[in-house]
């Protein structure tokens, strides 16, 4: 038998919070510092360093996956 219980927002894959969307931007922007280097807009030591920060708020993210409070909801 199937229930009619609420499904979190992040298991329905419907969230359109800022929480949600932090991963797929920071890899779009790694896209983008990646491409800057090569075409030599920028500078390849600052290429360099923006992937850094980009890799390290990367990680960040993904430290805080559980503060979510659209996923606590019961």
């Amino acid at each position: 038998m199937e229930t009619t219980e609420e499904k979190k927002c992040c298991e329905t894959r419907k969230c359109s919070c800022f929480c949600h969307r932090v991963p797929g931007l920071l890899i779009a922007l790694f896209g983008v510092a990646i491409l800057l280097g090569v075409l030599e807009v920028i500078s390849a030591k600052a290429a360099v360093i923006t992937i850094a920060i980009l890799i390290i708020l990367f990680g960040l993210k993904k430290m805080c996956v559980g503060m979510c409070k659209c996923c606590d909801k019961a």
